[in-house]
């Protein structure tokens, strides 16, 4: 089940920790897209579907340009 938790007074963090899955949050501007959020995540948990997104939520395109460039293929 996912808390939200209203950061300072314009953001809200919604934060899903489930057994079997690794502990997922997310900060949003709104209460609504942080609710929306969750449930998306929460559907994906119970359908047994859901990936991880952290990583590539947090990787520039300057990283991402230079693994593909580390793959053996050039521009």
């Amino acid at each position: 089940m996912a808390t939200f938790q209203l950061r300072g007074n314009r953001q809200w963090r919604a934060m899903i920790r489930r057994k079997g899955w690794p502990e997922q949050s997310r900060t949003f501007d709104s209460e609504a897209d942080a609710e929306r959020w969750a449930r998306a995540v929460e559907g994906e948990m119970d359908r047994g579907i859901f990936v991880s997104r952290k990583e590539a939520e947090s990787t520039t395109l300057e990283e991402a340009l230079e693994r593909y460039g580390k793959g053996g293929r050039r521009f």
